[in-house]
């Protein structure tokens, strides 16, 4: 009895000795990528969808973005912005391809969550671009032709963008 006493004792001290020394000797001396950590110091790896090419027509609620326009502007037009603290939601038509990869594009360029992108009938999308039930909408510029979107509304900014 006291022998089996005295082996669980030694079992229990060298299993402790081991949780408290070994194992963190195992991780950070012998094995040093047991752990799943992040680096600080590597890049991130963010892949942004390709630029469509043709031709875009952005439009821009400005009642909405009253302080922010030209930095939202600015931001479309891929040129030097100030930071933007503002969400938005982006309209495109469904089926219009090259402006729905845009839009993503543009998306995946903005914080997490900044725009919320939502796909519709093109006639619904025209509808609300031209009565101003807008916050911003990207369309291709064959879209909007066939559509016979109007270029110039009342209180809508109008981007025209170039694809590569």
């Amino acid at each position: 009895m006291k022998i089996s006493g005295i082996l669980i004792n030694i079992g229990c001290t060298i299993a402790i000795l081991f949780i408290l020394a070994g194992f963190p000797i195992l991780k950070y001396l012998i094995i040093p990528n047991i752990s799943n950590d992040v680096d600080a110091v590597s890049s991130s790896s963010l892949v942004l969808p390709e630029q469509p090419s043709g031709d875009f027509l952005v439009y821009i609620n400005e009642s909405l973005h009253e302080d922010s326009v030209d930095s939202w502007e600015a931001f479309f037009m891929d040129e030097e912005f100030s930071v933007i603290f503002e969400d938005i939601g982006c309209l495109v038509a469904e089926g219009d391809a090259g402006g729905i990869q845009l839009a993503e594009r543009f998306q995946a360029e903005l914080p997490e969550n900044q725009m919320k992108l939502k796909k519709e009938n093109p006639v619904l999308v025209v509808s609300r671009i031209e009565e101003g039930y807008i916050d911003v909408a990207v369309i291709s510029k064959e879209m909007a032709e066939s559509l016979k979107l109007l270029e110039e509304i009342p209180g809508i900014r109008l981007l025209h963008l170039s694809g590569s």
